[in-house]
């Protein structure tokens, strides 16, 4: 037993390291914009996310409206999340589908990130959690418009 606790632990801190070198570099970089969004998400096979959020560039705020499709989960919940914006030059920039691929289990309350890229070569770093009862393994396309 102590033997799997150790191996347990020795593949814990190779996983925190792993994702904490991306974390890392991004701290290297100053952001553009700071960004937060909330909402819901419910899915069956096609899942489906909605929201809102605030977009924070050269000192003013922009609301925003975020949608997105998930192919691949099942469930639903509630999110949150709060990130940094790198390669914005214009605010409308911000706008545009975002892809990435996620995998992640909720069952009850839940922590991720996310690192997404649009066609504007804008990329979102941020940080989530989550209520409710989901499992993903999905690719994810989310949408993010003004308001």
């Amino acid at each position: 037993m102590v033997r799997s606790k150790s191996t347990r632990l020795a593949m814990t801190l190779a996983l925190a390291g792993a994702l904490a070198a991306p974390a890392g570099l991004a701290h290297a970089q100053r952001p553009d914009a700071t960004i937060s969004f909330s909402g819901g998400q419910v899915a069956f096979i096609l899942g489906v996310k909605w929201g809102g959020g605030t977009l924070t560039f050269h000192g003013r705020r922009y609301p925003l409206r975020v949608n997105g499709l998930q192919l691949g989960s099942i469930g639903g919940s509630s999110y949150s999340a709060v990130g940094e914006v790198y390669h914005l030059r214009n605010v409308k920039d911000i706008e545009g589908t975002y892809g990435a691929a996620t995998a992640s289990a909720t069952a009850g309350r839940g922590a991720g990130g996310i690192d997404m890229t649009n066609g504007n070569g804008v990329e979102i770093r941020a940080r989530s959690s989550h209520a409710g009862l989901q499992l993903t393994l999905a690719a994810a396309g989310v949408d993010i418009r003004l308001k």
